[in-house]
């Protein structure tokens, strides 16, 4: 687990430390963690979903579940902050719950990966989370 989303974690700390604008930043962050938690192999899907129920009788594996999901959820509140604070997104911004919006929302791509995919496409979703942040909608 720790092998496959470690990976996850680093690639959307990378964005959230570029330089381009928040708005940017943010769709790139959304795209990668869908294309990485939807479009991924059945594998990888497998993998979490087996490590989630592991998770409830293992300590340790919990811990790094959740340290992984924390960091993921922190890179892109740290981009929504940003975003917020110069006027790039909307006032009144919940940076904290939009990005758990998003990673719940990556989650459920990631399980619905092992049924061969959701009804909506990952590109409409991130388009509707950027969307959050942008104007409330």
């Amino acid at each position: 687990m720790e092998a496959r989303g470690r990976p996850v974690v680093t690639a959307l700390a990378r964005i959230a430390r570029a330089p381009d604008p928040p708005r940017v930043r943010l769709e790139r962050a959304i795209r990668q963690l869908l294309r990485d938690y939807g479009e991924g192999d059945a594998e990888f899907s497998e993998l979490f979903l087996a490590g989630w129920a592991r998770a409830r009788h293992d300590k340790q594996f919990r811990l790094t579940l959740a340290w992984q999901r924390e960091q993921i959820r922190l890179s892109l509140e740290d981009i929504l902050v940003e975003g917020a604070r110069t006027g790039a997104f909307r006032d009144g911004l919940d940076a904290g719950a939009i990005a758990a919006v998003i990673v719940g929302t990556a989650e459920g791509c990631l399980l619905q990966a092992v049924t061969e995919g959701g009804a909506i496409p990952a590109h409409r979703l991130a388009a509707t989370l950027l969307g959050l942040a942008v104007s409330g909608a």
